[in-house]
């Protein structure tokens, strides 16, 4: 197995790709930045939308067990 991202065909970079998406997704709506799901959805590709949505459901069930960013107040 290589480790060379770039020597993948192009559908299995794809799904990597959308895999990425669907991370950030899950990482902005852990940390309640701006963002809509279903628009980054319709970016991708539509053979591998059903690819991004079990992706998320996958980022967002696993995103439960990591720690949020820490609170500082801005005035103390």
């Amino acid at each position: 197995m290589t480790y060379n991202l770039a020597e993948l065909p192009s559908e299995e970079m794809d799904k990597i790709n959308v895999d990425l998406a669907a991370a950030g997704v899950a990482f902005k709506e852990r940390y309640n930045m701006p963002v809509i799901a279903e628009v980054v959805e319709r970016e991708q590709p539509q053979h591998l939308r059903d690819w991004f949505k079990e992706c998320l459901a996958m980022h967002r069930i696993n995103s439960v067990n990591l720690s949020r960013l820490p609170y500082e107040p801005k005035f103390k």
